[in-house]
This record gives C-alpha cells, sequence and structure tokens, in this order.
C-alpha cells in the first residue's frame, strides 16, 4: 500500500506521517534536504536562485521515486507533486509574498514557469499509477510568526495549487482537518486499519 500525505509547507504533513509509522506497518522514506544545489557549495534553499531551485525540485523527484519504489508499504510525506507546486509558487509569487502584491514573472521566469508546469503534469500522471490512498491537509492553523520559511499567502495559494491539481485525477481524496489525533483516527479509518494501534 503507498499513500501520500498532500499539502502546503506547514500544515501538519510530518506530523501526521511519523504519527502513521507509529501506528501501522507503513514507512516514510526521509528525503535529503533540499539546500547545497552544488557539489561543494553551502546553500539554504531560501538563498537559491530560481535555476537552483529548479534543479533541487529535480534532485528530490527523483529521489523520492527511487526512496517510494523501494518498499511496497509506504506512506509518502508531501508526494511527487510537493517540490513542483513550491518551485511553481516560488516562481509566480516570490518566496515571502504578501496578501496584495501580485508580481510580474520576467521572459525567463515565464520560461521556468513553463517547464515546471510540464514536470508537474508528469508527477501527476506519476501520482495517479503509484498512491493507492491520497489525502490532502489544508490550511487551518496559522504559520509561526518567527523564522517560517514562506509567508501566510505563499502557504495558502501553494495549497490551493496542490488541491486543485488532486481534483484533476481519477482518485478519490480525503481531506483531513481537526487535531493530530482526529487526522489519525481519519486516515487509520479509510486505510482501515483502526485496530493496527501499537500499544505503548
Amino acid at each position: 500500500m503507498k499513500i501520500a500525505i498532500v499539502g502546503a509547507h506547514g500544515v501538519g504533513k510530518t506530523t501526521l506521517t511519523k504519527a502513521l509509522e507509529t501506528h501501522t506497518n507503513l514507512v516514510a522514506p526521509v528525503p535529503t534536504p533540499m539546500h547545497n544545489p552544488s557539489p561543494g557549495t553551502l546553500k539554504s534553499l531560501q538563498d537559491c536562485s530560481n535555476e537552483e531551485v529548479l534543479r533541487l525540485s529535480q534532485r528530490r523527484y527523483t529521489e523520492r521515486i527511487v526512496q517510494e519504489q523501494s518498499t511496497h508499504d509506504v506512506i509518502s510525506d508531501g508526494s511527487v507533486l510537493h517540490e513542483w507546486v513550491y518551485a511553481s509558487t516560488r516562481l509566480a509569487l516570490g518566496i515571502y509574498p504578501d496578501d496584495t502584491s501580485q508580481p510580474q514573472p520576467s521572459s525567463v521566469t515565464q520560461t521556468h514557469l513553463g517547464l515546471v508546469e510540464d514536470f508537474t503534469e508528469e508527477a501527476l500522471a506519476y501520482f495517479e499509477q503509484v498512491y493507492d490512498h491520497v489525502f490532502f491537509i489544508p490550511v487551518e492553523f496559522p504559520l509561526p510568526r518567527d523564522n517560517a520559511p514562506i509567508s501566510d499567502r505563499f502557504q495558502l495559494e501553494a495549497g490551493q495549487q496542490l488541491f486543485g491539481l488532486l481534483t484533476l485525477g481519477a482518485k478519490p481524496v480525503h481531506v483531513l482537518t481537526g487535531s493530530v489525533e482526529e487526522r489519525l483516527a481519519a486516515t487509520l479509518g479509510v486505510l482501515g486499519l483502526r485496530e493496527a494501534a501499537v500499544a505503548t
């Protein structure tokens, strides 16, 4: 069984993924951090250029596929769509857009956005073939006020784009809301694993 936990940065995907690992026999591969686009170059994702973001997105996409194909029972924290939607949102709006700004992408950035759209279509086709169950976590709670890697608008736009992509597919999308415990219970119910809880 392969399941995808989908949602924008900061909505609780990793928290739910770890809880599911504890209560099931599913495993969640941990991709390498998205930074250092070039060998020997120490650089955070926030400081990367658009070209470097695309390189890191492709690297993470490939890594996800390899990791998630290595075992049958897997939880994908974000799925193969996550990085491409991050790249698309960042190219279109910048990393810290406010509620009103509407940047005008340069011709080069528009070319990059076109490439990301093509990559996303390929990722969506793969998504449809591979994941057996799809769970979406919407934005419910505000990002932390200090040191948030993206803005509230970025998070909301990315979440809306992800949900829009999910509705294009044929698979049912289970929307998870509420506390971690409520999300976990709902997920286990869909998977038919209510009795799989590990005693503590």
